[in-house]
């Protein structure tokens, strides 16, 4: 195992007409959780060590390799320099050695690394298949990790309600705000469907609120939704293509959408569904995911 000590990060500092800006550490949940004082002090000075990137940069900096036998654990910092949120899916890694040969090279899926906000650093581990490595031994000194140079960062967006009801009142409005401010980010370009609720009505319908949210800088406009409604057994009791009227999304905004699945059950009053589920595509009645 071997630390790659490197010159430090300079916040704001300008060189050759270029912004460097510093990053922070940046946990998941579950790590801000379970790491000691003492570990996220470690990470942090590790963070503080590493070479300087640009504003609008998005950096990985390997920090060692271990040889585990079967497989090369690399320890890794991915630094966001951007001042947006990024996400990452399917990621190729290279190992290069001094002179930019590779080394090696492996597909990495980085969802489960989460948002990464602005402006910060988040530790990851990757594991080498030996197969994916062209050397018996990764140099101690003379190698580093980068991207595939045709990468691309997901920028996310934030979305705000539009066509709410003129006479809403102030409590349901922060209901919908509140739910708007807990689903992900939806990246820029992205549209997305959430379902806000679920219940049955007195009449006996099923009563479904979606929250569709548009990405874009343009407005779209959906004509079809595809909707498959399960029980808490995740068997499919309805599914329809429901067609919608003049539904347009303006660009960065969301729109509430009700859908109503008819049924002959009458109930004395409106009850909440909350272990229902749905699906936007459609499926066989009766089958069971």
């Amino acid at each position: 195992m071997k630390n790659k000590k490197q010159e430090a990060n300079s916040s704001g500092s300008v060189n050759n007409d270029k912004l460097y800006v510093s990053t922070v550490l940046s946990l998941l949940d579950h790590d801000e959780n379970v790491m000691s004082d003492v570990q996220k002090e470690i990470l942090e000075e590790e963070i503080a060590e590493l070479p300087k990137i640009v504003e609008g940069q998005l950096n990985v900096t390997g920090i060692y390799a271990y040889d585990q036998g079967e497989k090369f654990e690399i320890k890794a910092y991915i630094r966001n320099g951007l001042s947006t949120k990024v996400t990452l899916g399917k990621v190729p890694f290279y190992i290069l050695d001094s002179k930019d040969e590779v080394l090696g090279k492996q597909m990495f899926n980085l969802q489960s690394l989460g948002e990464l906000p602005p402006h910060s650093a988040r530790p990851v581990k990757l594991y080498f298949e030996k197969k994916n490595v062209k050397v018996d031994a990764i140099p101690i000194d003379n190698w580093k990790l980068a991207f595939d140079s045709r990468l691309e960062a997901s920028r996310t967006v934030k979305v705000q309600f539009e066509d709410l009801p003129e006479d809403i009142d102030i409590a349901d409005k922060l209901v919908y705000d509140n739910f708007l401010n807990e689903v992900p980010d939806i990246n820029e370009g992205e549209i997305s469907v959430s379902t806000f609720s679920i219940g049955i009505q007195k009449n006996g319908n099923i009563l479904v609120t979606l929250v569709v949210r548009n990405g874009n800088n343009q407005a779209v406009n959906m004509e079809k939704i595809p909707v498959t409604l399960k029980d808490p057994n995740g068997t499919v009791v309805k599914s329809e293509l429901f067609k919608l009227d003049n539904f347009t999304i303006s660009p960065l905004k969301a729109r509430i959408c009700n859908l109503v699945f008819p049924t002959g059950v009458k109930v004395e009053e409106d009850m909440a569904l909350n272990n229902w589920t749905v699906s936007f595509k459609l499926e066989e009645l009766g089958s069971k995911s």
